[in-house]
């Protein structure tokens, strides 16, 4: 007489695999690199392609651009027409002087704020600290 008996083993020896780790051919390396280093690349040779030298001029437009780094190294550019100087009003910029003060001088009566926007818009000042020296644009209506 044969017995049957059942013993029970437990479920992790029974459902135990390796866990593989994720393993990359030569081929698949050089595409990874490629798709990630591609765009890093093209995105270097535009910012190259459009950062153009300081005090450049666009002969098409007939805009002077001029370019200054402030003490804290921002890199500043003025745009201006030198066809347009005839008709406008410019401001040199005093040591100590601030936006702020040349808005209050220009027009007291108007809103700083406004005055300061316009001053930023007609200069294509992306800071707002000034160089003592520096020529503004003022507006017209001031």
């Amino acid at each position: 007489m044969t017995r049957a008996s059942a013993t029970a083993t437990p479920l992790s020896a029974v459902a135990h695999t390796p866990v593989t780790r994720l393993r990359l051919t030569r081929r698949g390396r050089i595409v990874l690199t490629a798709f990630t280093a591609g765009p890093l690349v093209l995105a270097a040779v535009v910012f190259a392609l459009n950062g153009g030298p300081a005090g450049a001029s666009d002969s098409a437009t007939g805009i002077d651009l001029m370019s200054y780094t402030t003490e804290s190294g921002v890199v500043a550019t003025l745009a201006y027409s030198p066809t347009d100087v005839g008709s406008a009003v410019f401001m040199t910029v005093e040591p100590g002087q601030t936006l702020w003060d040349l808005a209050e001088k220009i027009s007291p009566a108007a809103d700083p704020r406004d005055v300061v926007a316009d001053i930023k818009r007609l200069n294509a000042l992306a800071v707002e600290t000034l160089q003592p020296g520096q020529r503004l644009q003022i507006p017209a209506n001031s």
